[in-house]
């Protein structure tokens, strides 16, 4: 008797553990993925999105966070304060974190003033969305 409820037991844990992943494997199967390449200044930025304009949106952050002038600015500043002393002093990627101004010039600011830049030709932009 115990030994047909351990079976039973058995059973229905591998049902759900199969069927787990079937609706794993669908989902990833059907899951858009767009990657856009920017290429600005001479230096190529990379962001991954389902919706092509959020990709080129994160590119455009990458560019921002590594190698805008006027984050770098901001940052070295920001670093050089109380506030970037008590963080930690973290690096340009990290301190996005640490500080929702200048979260808030990567990701809207400068990101927002960088696409512009790929719709007039300023800087280049392509994208791949399968």
């Amino acid at each position: 008797m115990q030994n047909k409820s351990w079976l039973r037991n058995q059973a229905v844990s591998c049902l759900a553990a199969l069927l787990f992943f079937a609706a794993l494997l669908a989902c990833s199967l059907g899951s858009k993925k767009c990657t856009a390449t920017l290429t600005y200044q001479g230096k190529t930025y990379e962001g991954i999105d389902a919706k092509k304009e959020k990709a080129i949106s994160n590119a455009c952050n990458k560019y921002c966070r590594d190698d805008d002038p006027e984050y770098d600015a901001m940052y070295r500043i920001w670093l050089d304060s109380p506030a970037g002393r008590s963080a930690g002093r973290p690096s340009k990627q990290e301190a996005i974190y640490k500080s929702d101004r200048l979260l808030d010039f990567v990701t809207i600011t400068c990101a927002n003033r960088c696409v512009a830049w790929t719709q007039n030709g300023s800087a280049k932009v392509t994208t791949d969305c399968n």
